[in-house]
């Protein structure tokens, strides 16, 4: 039986909610016991593995969780597998080049080193089934694997730390992570017992459906890119101009407001797609506009009351803990929580902008945006330190957010223009 959409929506932010509480809690725990450049190293990694889905993605997601809708799993696991090999391909080249340069760069083997390359791997896999699964109307079952392989082993890790000093470790956080991962592919082959995954996977691959999407989806992957690297790159830049331990202050932070910015997404503007879509038709489009308005409306009161939330709740853990030398820089979480704010209502701009079919602009402003935001974090960390790693961020929303409304303003305009009455002179 088919559960109310009402429940599948709140068990969905439920999982999501609490996956974002853990991973909130393991970047508490690695600053607050394991230091500043343990987590730095940590936020490192979770960078490079979320970059790596959209470097090596070539945007064929966007193509396989469309194709697979209305679908039996059975019938696409074919499909699936083709998008999976390419995704080896790709692994495989990287981690031969990546391998072979580190001798170059001066860095020895460590095992540091295999942990995130084998996170890597995993969790690439992992993000190309569970977005085929969305397609195919899998939601809750994708959550659970991501609540699997991204929350439920943090209080196993923090219990491991706190029990035993001698693995308090970056180490022995990211083998937890490796293990979560193994248990929730596990649970995928239970999930999927009935899909005939062995008949699906020795079918030959279909070399030209692959090449006919990597013709197609160059601008999808320029957007995935752009979309990726505005959350992730600053951390970068961080470590290259600050180091280790500025990076640490800064990956805390970000766990904040990323949390803002995933909660607003979950409740607000995933859902604001079908109602825009719906209400944008050929001709007047006034219902688009107030829809769009009310969708902003909720964007902007939803973000900014968790903000306050957000800021307030840190303020009364760090000084219950005397973690004066997080408090020192709570202008920079100010900032970050204000770039979530405007990077919230940029989202609700972007899927105004996906309701209009204009693709090709979505994922332009999207890699431009990518370029700003190297641009002007250098530039703000240069001139201002760490906090202007936040002013960078508040900069860069600004504008985009300002560019995104500009167009969908021009196009409400267009459509008046379009449809006002044809005057005619006596």
């Amino acid at each position: 039986m088919r559960l109310p959409a009402k429940f599948l929506h709140f068990a969905y932010l439920g999982l999501r909610s609490s996956t974002l509480f853990l991973r909130f809690l393991l970047s508490f725990y690695v600053i607050r016991y394991l230091g500043y450049e343990a987590a730095g190293v940590y936020g490192l990694t979770v960078g490079v593995i979320g970059l790596m889905p959209a470097a090596i993605g070539w945007g064929l997601n966007y193509f396989v969780a469309r194709e697979v809708v209305g679908h039996n799993p059975a019938d696409v696991v074919g499909r699936v597998r083709d998008r999976l090999f390419v995704t080896l391909v790709s692994l495989t080249t990287v981690t031969l080049i990546v391998l072979s340069a580190m001798p170059f760069f001066g860095y020895g083997f460590s095992y540091l080193y295999l942990y995130v390359i084998a996170l890597v791997w995993l969790e690439t896999f992992g993000l190309d089934v569970s977005l085929p699964l969305i397609g195919l109307e899998k939601a809750i079952e994708v959550n659970v694997l991501v609540f699997l392989r991204s929350g439920l082993w943090v209080p196993f890790v923090i219990a491991l730390g706190l029990l035993f000093p001698q693995y308090r470790t970056i180490d022995v956080v990211l083998v937890g992570w490796i293990a979560a991962n193994l248990m929730s592919w596990s649970l995928f082959f239970y999930i999927a017992r009935d899909w005939r995954l062995r008949k699906g996977f020795s079918t030959p691959i279909d070399f030209a459906w692959i090449r006919n999407r990597l013709g197609r989806s160059w601008y999808i992957y320029l957007s995935d890119l752009g979309i990726v690297g505005l959350i992730y790159i600053d951390r970068y830049i961080v470590s290259f101009m600050l180091g280790l331990t500025a990076t640490g202050i800064y990956t805390f932070f970000w766990s904040l407001s990323n949390a803002l910015q995933t909660l607003v997404a979950t409740v607000v503007v995933q859902i604001a797609l079908p109602v825009l879509v719906k209400t944008f038709p050929i001709g007047d489009r006034s219902a688009w506009r107030a829809a769009l308005l009310r969708e902003l409306t909720k964007t902007i009161v939803f973000s900014t009351g968790l903000a306050v939330v957000i800021f307030a709740a840190s303020e009364l853990l760090l000084g219950y803990l005397s973690m004066q030398g997080l408090r020192e820089h709570r202008g920079l979480l100010l900032l970050m929580l204000a770039a979530s704010v405007l990077r919230s209502c940029s989202d609700l701009a972007n899927i105004g902008i996906t309701s209009t079919g204009r693709d090709r602009f979505y994922a332009s402003i999207n890699i431009s945006g990518v370029f700003l935001s190297v641009a002007l974090s250098f530039i703000s960390i240069y001139t201002f330190g760490l906090i202007g790693a936040g002013i960078g961020s508040v900069v860069t929303a600004i504008i985009l957010l300002s560019a995104r409304f500009y167009f969908l303003n021009r196009t409400f305009k267009a459509s008046k223009i379009s449809t006002a009455p044809t005057s005619r002179a006596d």
